[in-house]
């Protein structure tokens, strides 16, 4: 997972939520004008869970709640900015003619523990709660805090649904990209496109 930095909430949306005391009283185009720029002014078009690419189109993704609207969860956070954020819709890594819902947002729903969730508008090192198992192409906790880091791999499912399969072939197309640096360049080049932040499914890859 990566840490998403937020700006500040644009007027468009300032302008569109005034007054409303809804989530459906939200109209759907203004949804997709928020997770567009969302997606483009915050999350490189990754998804704020399992880092799959994703566009604006319903179909790929939907705003998510980070702490969930639920009556009995946080509703006075419907319509704050900053927990707000755009997750896949959780079949991106599907096989054809697979429709089922394997990870991230919609699979969360209302599951929040203060106490353990590793929210990605918060923490700028949640990175490193987490390992790569490269021979499987697994998420696993780190050392840092393996409790919360296990909370999220399974409230996530981030090891579900193609998920693994998608990060093997990001890695191998990584490491394709990198052979064709120099060497004394590659390290370097390495740190550049990782601080960029736009690959999807390499958060877990350290040099």
């Amino acid at each position: 997972m990566r840490y998403i930095q937020k700006v500040q909430p644009p007027q468009f949306f300032i302008e569109d939520t005034l007054n409303l005391e809804s989530w459906s009283s939200y109209f759907s185009h203004k949804k997709h004008k928020l997770k567009e720029h969302l997606l483009e002014h915050e999350q490189n078009y990754l998804c704020c869970y399992c880092e799959s690419k994703i566009s604006s189109d319903t179909n790929s993704s939907h705003v998510e709640h980070i702490r969930p609207k639920g009556h009995d969860k946080y509703p006075h956070l419907t319509f704050e900015y900053h927990n707000l954020a755009v997750s896949c819709n959780g079949t991106c890594q599907n096989l054809p003619n697979d429709s089922t819902i394997h990870n991230c947002g919609h699979i969360k729903s209302n599951e929040y523990d203060e106490n353990l969730f590793l929210n990605p508008v918060e923490l700028e090192d949640i990175r490193d709660y987490f390992e790569y198992d490269i021979d499987e192409g697994k998420i696993e906790a780190s050392a840092k805090n393996e409790q919360k880091a296990s909370y999220m791999i399974d409230t996530l499912r981030l090891n579900d649904g193609g998920l693994t399969k998608a990060r093997e072939k990001a890695l191998e197309n990584f490491i394709e990209k990198m052979k064709k640096i120099e060497a004394n360049l590659r390290r370097e080049e390495i740190k550049k496109i990782l601080k960029e932040e736009k690959l999807e499914q390499i958060s877990f890859f350290e040099i």
